[in-house]
């Protein structure tokens, strides 16, 4: 069902709001989720809701945010996220990394104690509508082996960056170091859909199509084999390890109802002009990608994308006509708002 962008958001901030989070709060994270579904990042969209609103009901999340400076100084900072939505200390991060960028150059913030903060892209686009490239981290819950392993011990940890042109778009990349994002393998797992060879293994470490397999003790696989899993170790070393937070078998599943998860981040800002000036840079970058995009085409091939520019294109054609929201999660919207007390958005 396509449900347009204005009532979804609405919705989100009632739920939200009904359970003690802050106007200006609920707003923020309700448009993240938004953003992720517009993008066609189910995985990080609406389905959040009531996974959201349940982990802040049982205390595991902050209703309101309290985020606290551990350490500042010159072009780094560390920020204790005491608990709070990680949407809410994302933008607190990014805001002063971006802040100490135009005083030194560069500016780089680590985060503890924080939780899940939605799709990294809108953190680093955060910096490259400033004129400035972000870099943008996160750890999640164990989720991957080591090569040739069958234990959980790393997340598909994150990463994105953005920079500008004077294009439409930055050019933007946002991605999870497994196949695909675990969300992705739950909303095929609701959706009752298989999925592809390549995404997943089950307990056993054993490939699988079976999403539940997956989902129920297996393991998503690491994108590029171990080339995949040591950039995504690499990360928890500069999110969770640099931040003095939790990290790798220490973190909570998202769906463990009975844990409060540390989620760590690692932003970073590079003020362009520090190295030239920035209409230039965005010269360079719009003929970076005008060579990806006037590459020869193999056949077949209608046209070639830069990374990020599809989802862009659907962002557009999804924020005025509607966004696509599955009957199930649809279904599980209707049953939080009938247990809050708030109007369904169809039935």
């Amino acid at each position: 069902m396509d449900i347009q962008a204005t009532k979804l958001l609405l919705f989100s901030i009632s739920c939200l709001t009904k359970i003690g989070v802050p106007q200006d709060e609920a707003d923020l994270i309700s448009k993240t989720m938004l953003n992720a579904d517009a993008r066609g990042i189910h995985s990080h969209g609406f389905m959040r809701l009531p996974v959201y609103v349940r982990r802040i009901q049982k205390g595991l999340v902050r209703s309101e945010a309290l985020i606290t400076t551990l350490r500042d100084e010159k072009a780094i900072a560390l920020l204790d996220g005491n608990g709070s939505m990680g949407q809410i200390v994302g933008k607190k991060a990014m805001e002063l990394a971006m802040e100490k960028a135009k005083k030194y150059g560069v500016g780089m913030v680590s985060v503890q104690k924080s939780n899940h903060f939605g799709i990294a892209a809108g953190y680093a686009m955060m910096a490259s509508m400033q004129g400035m490239i972000g870099i943008v981290m996160s750890n999640t819950t164990p989720l991957m082996p080591p090569t040739g392993g069958a234990e959980k011990v790393l997340g598909n940890n994150p990463l994105a960056i953005a920079a500008p042109t004077d294009g439409r778009f930055p050019l933007l990349l946002d991605m999870a170091l497994s196949n695909v994002a675990f969300g992705k393998i739950v909303y095929a797992k609701t959706m009752g859909e298989s999925i592809p060879e390549g995404w997943g293994a089950d307990r056993e470490g054993k490939p699988t199509r079976d999403p539940a397999a997956v989902v129920e003790g297996g393991f998503v696989l690491p994108l590029g084999g171990p080339k995949g899993f040591g950039l995504a170790l690499m990360i928890e070393l500069l999110t969770g390890v640099l931040s003095g937070g939790v990290f790798s078998k220490m973190i909570p599943s998202f769906y463990d109802f009975s844990q409060k998860q540390e989620i760590a981040h690692f932003m970073i800002a590079i003020q362009i002009s520090s190295f030239m000036e920035v209409q230039r840079f965005r010269e360079q970058a719009s003929t970076l990608g005008a060579y990806v995009k006037s590459a020869v085409r193999a056949s077949g091939v209608e046209e070639l994308y830069l990374p990020g520019e599809i989802e862009f294109l659907q962002e557009e054609e999804r924020m005025k006509n509607g966004i696509v929201i599955s009957e199930h999660v649809l279904a599980e919207l209707n049953q939080l708002a009938d247990s809050l007390g708030v109007p369904a958005l169809y039935k």
